[in-house]
């Protein structure tokens, strides 16, 4: 029986099992198996987790892969042969047809005590660790914590913004970034409104500095500066899964280089997806490291490793619209369009494109829908 295995169980990930396992339908090719294998038994739902680890930022993958007729295997994978994965409980699990899906995970700086002292909004566990820290700060006004959040890019704001929510008018938050200008990387378009929303906020930006040391009770920044916390936040952006290693060529940010229908142009049998590939997603633009381009990408994978199975033509991914909404706070957001980041809503409007783009369009239909309805909502008929 000719088999797919899907790496990983993020957006890509599961987004391509539902999509693989569509065109298998309706190509009625049944004897094709399926099957997602991820060390987490949820699917969770990442770009949330500024909020704080909640209940329902967890979607179990069983119940909907079950729907589907896709096998879930609980494992871990460490490595990739030209034919099989390998499991850290030293199993293997053969393939015809592989989905590399195992997404990123945060750059910790090589910063002196980060990784004992620092924190992080990288996956849930380590959000519902800050939560539990969170919890047991003292806010008083007598004795007002200090958070430290370092990385001003997108993630950052939001975790920022998203603190003062939570901690109230008392705490002391502030944002460090090495560039001059908090969410530069976002370019001009946003760059003043976000000053606006950090003024409004009470948040500190500190730029042009780099923290060297983090204890238990404080940071030293690269001035010399020494800041009085025990709360640091690291925001510095990710580096896609390690299993892309050794795979075939990469961008430079480490990402798998695909081609135009997300294949290995080293290793055909390979399809790459989500975080841990490098896609064209116009004629001038790569992708990005966001659920907005592993979701569809994970659609045109699961796809095309069926197709391929079959004989058929592949499909060619593109995504030339891009549009981006950047929480600042329970009222306040920013969403733009094009890759120049054109604004069209901020404040209260863009705080409710956020809510619907957090709380539904990035969630996976439900397994009670049935597979019919759940084929249909993933690979639309006229797709």
């Amino acid at each position: 029986m000719p088999n797919i295995t899907i790496a990983g169980g993020g957006f890509a990930g599961v987004w391509a099992a539902l999509a693989a396992a569509a065109t298998r339908h309706r190509n009625t090719a049944d004897a094709i198996d399926i099957t997602l294998v991820s060390k987490d038994a949820d699917l969770c739902i990442r770009p949330r987790l500024y909020e704080g680890a909640k209940a329902d930022m967890r979607v179990p993958l069983r119940p909907l892969l079950d729907t589907v007729g896709v096998t879930f295997a609980q494992q871990d994978v460490s490595g990739i042969s030209d034919s099989a994965v390998q499991t850290r409980a030293g199993g293997t699990l053969d393939f015809d047809r592989l989905i590399l899906a195992t997404g990123s995970h945060l750059a910790m700086p090589p910063v002196r005590g980060a990784s004992d002292h620092g924190f992080a909004v990288d996956d849930y566990v380590s959000t519902a660790r800050l939560d539990a820290h969170l919890d047991g700060l003292d806010m008083s006004v007598a004795r007002a914590a200090t958070v430290v959040v370092v990385g001003a890019s997108f993630s950052g704001l939001e975790i920022a913004t998203a603190l003062r929510d939570r901690l109230g008018p008392v705490a002391r938050i502030i944002l460090l970034d090495q560039g001059a200008v908090a969410g530069h990387s976002l370019g001009s378009n946003v760059t003043s409104a976000i000053a606006e929303a950090l003024s409004r906020a009470d948040i500190t930006f500190v730029g042009e500095e780099t923290v060297t040391e983090v204890t238990a009770r404080r940071i030293t920044l690269g001035s010399g500066t020494i800041i009085e916390t025990d709360t640091c936040i690291f925001a510095t952006g990710l580096r896609p899964s390690p299993l892309v290693h050794g795979l075939g060529a990469q961008a430079s940010d480490g990402r798998l280089q695909v081609d135009a229908f997300l294949r290995l142009p080293s290793q055909p049998t390979l399809f790459a997806a989500g975080d841990v590939a490098a896609g064209q997603a116009d004629a001038d633009h790569m992708t990005l490291m966001s659920c907005q381009h592993a979701m569809p990408m994970g659609v045109v994978a699961g796809q095309n490793a069926v197709l391929d199975l079959l004989g058929q033509p592949l499909i060619r991914y593109a995504q030339p619209d891009y549009a981006t909404c950047l929480s600042l706070g329970q009222s306040d957001a920013i969403f733009t369009q094009g890759w120049d980041r054109t604004v069209v809503l901020t404040g209260t409007e863009g705080a409710a494109m956020k809510a619907q783009i957090n709380e539904t369009w990035i969630y996976p239909p439900a397994s009670t829908l049935g597979r019919e309805a759940i084929f249909d909502t993933i690979l639309p008929v006229s797709a």
